[in-house]
């Protein structure tokens, strides 16, 4: 592998450290990395999951997907619920710091608490070496967060990606820089092959069965033979395995369809369709809520039930409606063809709703058949609802169906990302 001929640029991975429990720790005046403090999904639950630890509680074994009632009941162990209105204003704060490092083009969130930046054009500016401008960049966002980082560096995002889960993450420095020259040394040593970036345990048992059992061994396969047994992945795999990574921050995918979906788990086994069914709707006002936002219309619905755990795992089914809309007096009908066709009636436990095939609302064509009259004015109605919860919150104005006991539109409705803002 000729190195000199590929892209050598100063990519940084940036990881905040057990961001949701530092923030949580941060809040209340309590110092992250000397506080044994748990982020869990409801503190009144005891089956409830752990979304985050701090370093010191992890060192006790409770880590991200524990339960609640593993942590042992102390009283220098706090147990909080999420703040997720916080943690995304903490995640938006730290963006503002690293970009003032690097033009908007050169900045990618890869999550709420890790992000990439490509300093290749703006170091100088800042710093002599790529690690001084790393640990420049730590200690900005710790002194005005009290939140640690720790950041990888790489020639490409894969290798400062790489750099980072498996050094800076360990080091006491918080930083690692991994060359080419590195590749032999410290890519090559990781084991096992699954805890390489983009390789699963199914990818790993299939590489086993090929007589390849180590990242070194994979570098060194035939890309054919791996393109003919795993196709395009394949040809990845290889050049990944390598160091190779040609991708470009500036030049990331940004499809020009996208799918807006909404899923739940609900409390307890539905078996009741009808309640079922305003479940379904109660998701989808919500979901066309967020496709107005966008100005977009989706022609294709996609329904997934799972069943309760006792009895079935469930279907995953789509339909492509006649015409594009936003609205859920359009989709819904389509949901219940779906509903009606592949249930079989057993208790269900989650649902979930996703609309693809999106294009431009202004490039919705009308029929020769609509009532444009009827339409207008179910878009105006639409637009209206959409105004008055916007000023006033999703609550403030809901379906009179919303009412009812099994519904949960309303405690979904204080949520954020899916936990409580």
């Amino acid at each position: 592998m000729d190195y000199k001929q590929l892209p050598n640029r100063v990519i940084m991975c940036i990881d905040m450290k057990s961001f949701f429990a530092s923030v949580s720790c941060v809040i209340r005046r309590l110092d992250p990395l000397k506080t044994k403090l748990a982020v869990v999904g409801d503190t009144k639950r005891s089956g409830s999951i752990v979304l985050a630890s701090t370093p010191l509680l992890k060192k006790e074994g409770i880590q991200t997907g524990s339960r609640h009632l593993d942590i042992p009941k102390r009283k220098d162990i706090y147990v909080v619920n999420p703040s997720m209105e916080r943690y995304v204003k903490a995640s938006n704060y730290i963006s503002s710091l690293v970009l003032q490092y690097v033009a908007p083009e050169d900045f990618h969130a890869y999550s709420i608490d890790e992000l990439f930046i490509d300093a290749t054009a703006s170091l100088h500016l800042f710093a002599q070496t790529p690690e001084e401008l790393a640990h420049k960049i730590i200690d900005e966002i710790y002194q005005k967060t009290r939140l640690a980082a720790t950041i990888g560096i790489g020639p490409n995002l894969l290798l400062a990606k790489i750099s980072l889960d498996h050094e800076a993450k360990h080091s006491s420095t918080g930083v690692a820089y991994w060359r080419y020259e590195d590749i032999p040394f410290k890519l090559w040593s990781i084991h096992p092959m699954k805890d390489f970036w983009g390789i699963s345990s199914a990818t790993e048992n299939q590489l086993n069965r090929l007589g390849i059992y180590t990242i070194k061994e994979l570098a060194l396969s035939s890309k054919e033979m791996l393109k003919k047994e795993f196709g395009v992945l394949g040809e990845e795999l290889h050049q990944h395995a390598n160091g190779v990574d040609y991708s470009r921050i500036s030049e990331i995918y940004i499809p020009r369809s996208r799918s807006f979906g909404k899923s739940q788990i609900l409390f307890h086994d539905y078996t009741n369709r009808k309640e079922i069914e305003l479940l379904l709707l109660e998701l989808l006002d919500d979901i066309c809520f967020r496709l107005r936002m966008h100005q977009v219309v989706a022609q294709t619905v996609h329904l997934y039930i799972g069943y309760s755990k006792q009895t079935g795992r469930g279907f995953s089914r789509q339909k492509k409606m006649v015409r594009a809309s936003n609205l859920s007096q359009d989709i819904f009908p389509y949901c219940l063809r779906i509903l009606h066709t592949y249930d079989n009636g057993m208790p269900i436990r989650s649902i979930g709703i996703s609309l693809s095939n999106t294009s431009i609302q202004e490039e919705e064509q009308m029929s020769l058949f609509d009532d444009s009259d009827q339409r207008e004015k179910a878009y105006a109605l639409a637009k209206t609802i959409d105004e008055i919860r916007l000023r006033y919150g999703k609550n403030s104005l809901l379906r009179a169906s919303s009412s009812l006991d099994y519904s949960t539109v309303r405690y979904r409705n204080s949520l954020m990302g899916g936990h409580k803002a």
